[in-house]
């Protein structure tokens, strides 16, 4: 049997990294790559947080394409240099 992935139904991954006033963003279509990726970027900050989640390009009124994002897979909150990452969305309760 084929597998079905994320890309084959037109979505992608989108992370992305707060980490005050500074942060880091990418799109991907792998969501091991988009996990590391936010990790890596996460960890190059003493404090912050981040998210990978699924989205997709819809048009949108006054601009080519918008984003309409879907599920949260994983969320990560850094303190003092120590990163927690969960599964699923906890974006707010990583601040």
């Amino acid at each position: 049997m084929i597998g079905f992935t994320a890309q084959d139904d037109g979505l992608f991954l989108v992370w992305e990294v707060e980490a005050g006033e500074s942060g880091a963003s990418g799109v991907i279509n792998d969501e091991a790559a988009a996990e590391k990726d936010m990790l890596r970027a996460l960890a190059a900050f003493r404090n912050g947080r981040g998210r990978v989640r699924y989205a997709r390009l819809a048009p949108a009124p006054g601009a080519v394409y918008d984003y309409r994002y879907g599920t949260t897979l994983i969320t990560a909150h850094r303190a003092d240099g120590v990163t927690v990452s969960v599964a699923g969305d906890a974006w707010e309760d990583a601040l």
